[in-house]
């Protein structure tokens, strides 16, 4: 990647610290006087210092983190004050970039007047105006009136059409800052706490962990093993690897993968490398993608609307141009062949009027309404689903879930609650139970796995004595990143980090009656290995307190892996004894089969080096490896975790599947809390336990294929089965490698098509299976039209599966790396969001279709009675100017209640929408062509007949031509809000205010167009009588759509047509 010039650019190689980083402008860096400066350094100092390679002048100053925090009065342990936020905002900038201007409301306007249709009518208008002036010679002529409507008319159409986008447009930012808006833990006065990205200051103290996207420039002062992805600004996609050493640089912008530390904010806002860049492609002008521009994105849809236009806008051109040389050909032979008249230059304004007539009709045949209905809805849809816990990332990920054909769940947060309890503890032998638990005082006390000597239930666990609940006190406390805090003010706790590290806290709090923060401030950590999906387990390495120069390792995981890794277990007085296998196999069942998230504490006493022991964290060369530390652990205890299915997840997952997608669950618990969790969500059938292994149902762990195989022996037994072919399919992540992975690591295709339509749930799922069921799914063949699936995810390594997937899902709590990669965002994390994106979906493409139903029956109907007229008349019954209203009310006014109806939960009684099937289905074509078969016979009779039956003139008839025409179509836009045959159409009308408050303008801006439009409009007041006949036949469409609903769709038609 080349950056723009003038742009700063940094070239990285892996290990480096600092990236060497060009300057925008050449600047001589003076000596600074940090005893003079009130902060001892300013935002210049510390700009100029980030974009040096060696930290410029000031590394001469403050040579590192600590010297640097000292003058920025910042403490490295507790944060700064809190009391100076506003001094540091004056002194160093706030962390807020100016966005980029919006559109200006002129600039819209100018867009809308670049329709070539309407360049053509202001131009026949502008010219209609002056021949009248010429010809009329100042006399007071009065057909100059048509020309100046023509022309107001256009205006009041591209207002309408600016109006609208502009309130797009602003609807577009206002989601786009909430979206931009994300919370940074922090250390301030030495408590823990989330704040708003935007309220970062220069010397804060930011947690940094895997996951996190920088929001700020700043220094690394303490961390392990992280890796930082800088490649938005160096191009390069190998990682970077960041010591806490001197002054180490971190950029905002940068995504961490790995590890876990704190960082000192330096540079924030314009000042920071993020925005400097920011500022400086805005100032050079170079085009830069805003980050609203993905809420503007033309989508799918929008894209074959345009196509549909463009093949009804072919007709209309047809239809514009048969009636033009109709009128022409007409006028022409009367005139100089019947007449034998001389040229006058008034024919000329007559053949302008037949001109602009057939601009017309093109106009309204060019339904430019039909992209901006799927604007109006998807805007609209957009700004509604916050309200229902969406935050819509990417425009088009709305009208995609219209066609989603499966979900792909998380179980953690999604079907459940995330409120982890600990409710049982193994520890010494015995099963203990946590009655301080909400959720998990119901839960059967299990008993009667002499393997593990364990003849009865160990009773409460504040009867767990010492040295066992110390050692389970230390573990919990230390080899933890999560914290819990008190507000002040509300007194309530808050939690801050991963929810199953809260729980343990929680359970330290309320059953140990231990205090996690003494714990910690009492030990010095001395390195921690961070939790991955891979291995499955966290590390923390602490030192001896008696200074023995023996350290203690202590190993939190999944409880089938890290159980494999320990050779012994620690008893109740504090002595160990050897773990046997039989032991192994007997502990997890001892859980019973109730749906807990299990977890393996463990430990093991580490020599250290003596010099580095006491000057803290040298380890011998052997140890430096996680990896190498776990061998022959001490298992400490396992705990059982519940977090509750969220209660109204069991009905939402029914509505999905009454809609036709399959829900999957996705989860890195083992088979056994997945299964459980599964039949109680609906997505598995309600079975009971069996003691058979066999059937559809195996067992499969990661680790080792030893420690596969013996995991599998521990879970076997006491694990539901389903038998036969056809029935539901659960299994584990390695397993499903095992089958649709070939040796090379490429898909086997045949294999993935098999096994894909089979299974439900997936344990021991890795962000790589999410990944490999994207790509399966997308080169599946198995049907005409592949699936649609949305995938959830919250960590780091789903990011790529959640970038492919047709719908990403990231959860709000989720790494922030995951939510940039996500399409939509649940701010609750529930699955029952997910519904309400797939309702919304659907009401986007029935809104779409809704319009067609209305639209189309409008252009059929406007310009075969324009051209029949213009052949059979020699001219058109409708003007141009009524035609120009009829549009505005077909496009702009028309979409605008269309588009806006929230969904029924009647939308998911149908199956899931064809990407590529057309838009119009047979039941809209079928309602398509009955009403406009109506309207072309009420049309005939009035335009051939209508002079007889009222005992009128033409103009007093052709008013009530149009006025029965324009309710007509009103009552079909009330018909129109039902596309799929349903009973009441009138059923929710009054509910929907917008569409009531569109449909009385229109119909009253009609009566004062019929009884004052006058010579503008070219109509004539109409009596009583005649107001109810119009109006009459325009109810007679209300009674048409009862008679077309027990007709068939146009399935035949429909294929023809397409």
């Amino acid at each position: 990647m080349i950056p723009p010039q003038g742009i700063p650019s940094i070239a990285a190689g892996r290990g480096r610290c600092r990236p060497a980083l060009a300057r925008a402008t050449t600047t001589t860096v003076a000596k600074i006087d940090i005893a003079s400066r009130a902060f001892g350094v300013d935002a210049d100092d510390l700009k100029r210092m980030m974009e040096s390679p060696d930290g410029g002048a000031i590394s001469r100053e403050v040579p590192d983190a600590r010297a640097l925090a000292t003058a920025l009065r910042t403490d490295l342990v507790d944060g700064i004050a809190g009391g100076d936020l506003e001094e540091r905002r004056k002194v160093f900038g706030s962390n807020r970039v100016a966005p980029r201007a919006p559109v200006a409301f002129l600039d819209l306007v100018w867009e809308a007047l670049q329709d070539f249709t309407l360049l053509v009518l202001i131009a026949s208008g502008l010219l209609s105006l002056s021949l009248e002036a010429g010809l009329a010679g100042g006399g007071g002529g009065g057909n100059w009136i048509e020309g100046a409507a023509i022309l107001a008319s256009v205006c009041v159409v591209v207002a309408v059409t600016a109006v609208t986008n502009y309130q797009k447009e602003s609807k577009f930012r206002e989601l786009n800052a909430l979206k931009d808006d994300v919370k940074v833990r922090t250390i301030r006065e030495g408590v823990e706490q989330e704040v708003s990205s935007f309220d970062l200051v220069v010397g804060d103290l930011v947690i940094v962990e895997a996951g996190d996207i920088l929001e700020a420039d700043g220094v690394l002062f303490q961390g392990d093993e992280i890796k930082v992805d800088e490649s938005h600004l160096t191009g390069e996609s190998d990682d970077v690897v960041k010591t806490p050493e001197e002054l180490c640089l971190m950029y905002s912008g940068s995504k961490v993968m790995q590890g876990y530390g704190q960082m000192l904010v330096v540079a924030v806002g314009p000042n920071s490398q993020q925005g400097l860049i920011s500022t400086l492609v805005s100032g050079t002008g170079v085009q830069e993608r805003s980050p609203e521009d993905s809420l503007r994105d033309t989508t799918v849809l929008t894209q074959k609307l345009e196509r549909l236009a463009k093949q009804i806008g072919n007709f209309g051109v047809l239809a514009a141009g048969v009636t033009l040389i109709a009128l022409v050909s007409h006028f022409s032979w009367d005139t100089f062949v019947v007449n034998a008249e001389p040229w006058d230059w008034e024919f000329l304004e007559t053949y302008l009027h037949y001109l602009t007539t057939s601009i017309t009709i093109l106009v309204v045949a060019v339904p430019e309404g039909l992209p901006l209905a799927v604007t109006l809805a998807l805007a609209f849809s957009v700004q509604r689903m916050m309200a229902d816990n969406n935050l819509v990332r990417h425009l088009d990920a709305c009208e995609t879930m219209a066609c989603a054909t499966t979900v792909c769940s998380d179980k953690t947060g999604t079907l459940t609650l995330n409120d982890m309890r600990v409710v049982r503890l193994w520890a010494g032998g015995r099963l203990y139970r946590v009655s301080a638990s909400q959720h998990g005082s119901d839960l059967a006390s299990s008993s009667g796995h002499g393997a593990m000597d364990i003849d009865h239930v160990g009773g409460h666990v504040s009867g767990l004595l010492p040295p066992l609940s110390t050692m389970l006190t230390e573990s919990i406390a230390i080899n933890s990143t999560a914290c819990m805090e008190v507000d002040g003010e509300t007194g309530e706790v808050e939690l801050l980090g991963n929810r199953t590290e809260c729980g343990l806290l929680k359970f330290l709090g309320e059953d140990l009656r231990a205090d996690y923060k003494g714990v910690r401030e009492s030990k010095r950590v001395l390195r921690t290995w961070p939790f991955s999906s891979d291995r499955k387990r966290m590390a923390t390495l602490v030192a001896d307190d008696n200074g023995t120069g023996v350290g203690i390792y202590h190993v939190k995981g999944a409880a089938e892996i890290v159980l494999e890794l320990c050779t012994r277990q620690i008893c109740e007085d504090g002595s160990r004894t050897e773990l046997t296998e039989e032991s192994k196999l007997s502990m997890l069942p001892a859980f019973g089969n109730s749906g807990l998230r299990l977890l393996c504490l463990a430990f093991k006493e580490v020599p250290l080096e003596s010099e580095g022991a006491t000057a803290g964290g040298s380890l011998p060369g052997d140890c430096q490896a996680s990896d190498q530390l776990d061998r022959d652990l001490v298992l400490l205890g396992i705990v059982g975790l519940q977090d509750p299915v969220r209660p109204e997840v069991p009905r939402a997952i029914e509505q999905c599947q009454r809609a036709g997608v399959a829900v999957k669950m996705l989860t890195g618990d083992n088979a056994a809390t997945a299964s459980a969790i599964a039949q109680e969500c609906g997505i598995l059938p309600q079975l009971e336990p069996t003691a058979s292994s066999s059937g559809d149902f195996r067992v499969a762990s990661d680790g080792t294929e030893e420690a596969s195989s013996r995991a599998a022996g521990a879970l076997e037994g006491w694990m539901p089965s389903w038998n036969g072919s056809k029935g539901p399919l659960v299994l584990e992540g390695p397993q499903f490698r095992t089958q649709v992975l070939r040796e090379d690591g490429t898909l086997n295709q045949e294999a993935f098509d098999e096994l894909w339509p089979k299974f439900r749930v997936m344990a021991r799922c890795s962000p790589l299976d999410k990944y490999t069921i994207i790509q399966g799914v997308h080169a599946s063949r198995l049907k005409k039209g592949r699936e649609i699936v949305a995938m959830t995810g919250d960590g780091t390594n789903d990011a790529p599966a959640l970038r492919i997937a047709d719908v990403g899902f990231a959860m709000a709590s989720g790494t922030p790396i995951a939510r940039e990669a996500s399409d939509i965002l649940l701010l609750d994390d529930s699955f029952t969001s997910i519904v309400s994106a797939l309702k919304w979906g659907r009401n986007v493409y029935a809104s779409v279709s809704k319009f067609l139903q209305f639209q189309l029956t409008v252009n059929v109907v406007a310009v075969l009675t324009a051209c029949a007229g213009a052949l059979w008349l020699k001219e058109s019954p409708l003007s141009a100017v009524q035609m120009l209203w009829v549009n505005l009310i077909m496009d702009s006014l028309a979409s605008l209640s269309l588009a806006t109806e929230a969904p029924k939960d009647d939308v998911l009684d149908s199956v899931p929408y064809d990407p590529l099937a057309s838009l119009v289905t047979p039941t809209v074509l079928r309602n398509i062509v009955g009403q406009s078969a109506y309207q072309l016979l009420v049309m005939y009779i009035l335009v051939f007949h209508g002079s007889a039956i009222f005992q009128v003139d033409q103009a007093h008839e052709f008013t009530i031509v149009f006025n029965a025409f324009v309710f007509m179509q009103l009552f079909n836009q009330v018909n129109s809000r039902k596309i799929h045959d349903e009973g009441n159409v009138l059923e929710g009308l009054l509910g929907n205010k917008l569409f009531c408050g569109i449909l009385g303008l229109e119909a009253a801006a009609q009566v004062l167009i019929v009884q004052l439009g006058g010579a503008a409009f070219q109509t004539t007041p109409l009596t009583l009588t005649e107001w109810e006949v119009c109006v009459g036949l325009g109810a007679l469409s209300l009674p048409v759509r009862e008679v077309l609903r027990r007709i068939r769709p146009f399935e035949k038609l429909k294929e023809v047509v397409d």
